[in-house]
């Protein structure tokens, strides 16, 4: 029978204090098993605090809390925040801008909770835009309804995210203005003007092909063009992929393989070059 002093001597692991040369430890190395548990090593490492804005410095999240349980929580105070907010300061005549449930429904990303003030409630005052950071949407909510009646042309903007237009709102801007487009950090549609001084870039966009009766990508030189609120450009890759023609397909049901409608320029040279081999 082991004695008491043989038994301290075996060794354990420093992370998870079991012994090393029993269960599950016998052929896992140490490393190992900080690897699997480094998120509940870190958060019970980490510093406590009493405020949110303890865990922040110069508004960024602080080293202590990345990988811990701290993200979680701020991810689960962003959602509540936003939900108070559409569900208590929709009254007295102020209705709760439809950006803000959509923000809610899309869900929040790590981006923003790392930043500490990843909401923004823009306002064009004489042609200038001028803003306010806000930590979460309650607080943007808030402050937006008590300017929303001096200021009509102010809007919530979201920092640290771009928002793709959703499946709903996309056959809508074929039947607004051209100079309305998507703005994926709006969340809704905005008047896009020029850039001062004017700038043009070349990009692909889609095109309605008559004789092949569909869309293709063709190069095209554009005017650099910016939101009139936040001043977003349509260089921004989700606000090309939101503004892009869509179509309707119906497909059958069972059909398992469907061939694409649009074709790039490599696709139709691969198409026109696999035509030629079945010719021969």
């Amino acid at each position: 029978m082991p004695t008491k002093t043989s038994l301290k001597r075996r060794p354990r692991c420093r992370w998870c204090g079991k012994r090393m040369d029993k269960g599950a430890h016998r052929e896992v190395p140490e490393m190992l098993c900080f690897v699997r548990n480094e998120k509940a090593i870190r958060s019970r490492a980490r510093p406590r605090v009493k405020t949110v804005s303890e865990a922040y410095q110069s508004g960024k999240l602080r080293a202590e809390f990345i990988g811990t349980d701290m993200e979680d929580k701020l991810m689960r105070r962003q959602r509540q925040m936003a939900l108070d907010a559409i569900l208590g300061l929709g009254e007295n005549g102020y209705h709760i801008p439809p950006n803000v449930e959509m923000f809610n429904e899309a869900g929040y990303v790590w981006n923003q909770v790392a930043n500490q003030k990843p909401w923004a409630v823009y306002v064009l005052v004489d042609g200038k835009r001028k803003r306010r950071r806000c930590n979460n949407l309650y607080e943007a909510v808030l402050y937006h309804r008590t300017i929303h009646k001096t200021h009509p042309s102010s809007g919530i903007v979201s920092m640290g995210r771009a928002y793709d237009i959703p499946s709903s709102l996309r056959f809508k801007k074929a039947k607004l203005p051209k100079r309305f487009k998507w703005c994926p950090y709006c969340g809704t549609f905005r008047v896009y003007i020029r850039v001062l001084p004017e700038q043009r870039f070349f990009t692909q966009i889609k095109r309605w092909d008559e004789k092949k009766k569909q869309f293709i990508w063709v190069d095209r030189k554009l005017w650099l063009t910016e939101c009139q609120l936040c001043g977003n450009t349509n260089r921004d890759s989700i606000f090309r992929r939101s503004n892009q023609p869509w179509e309707l397909r119906k497909i059958k049901k069972g059909v398992k393989r469907i061939k694409p409608r649009v074709l790039t320029e490599r696709g139709q040279l691969a198409r026109q070059k696999k035509r030629r081999r079945v010719r021969r």
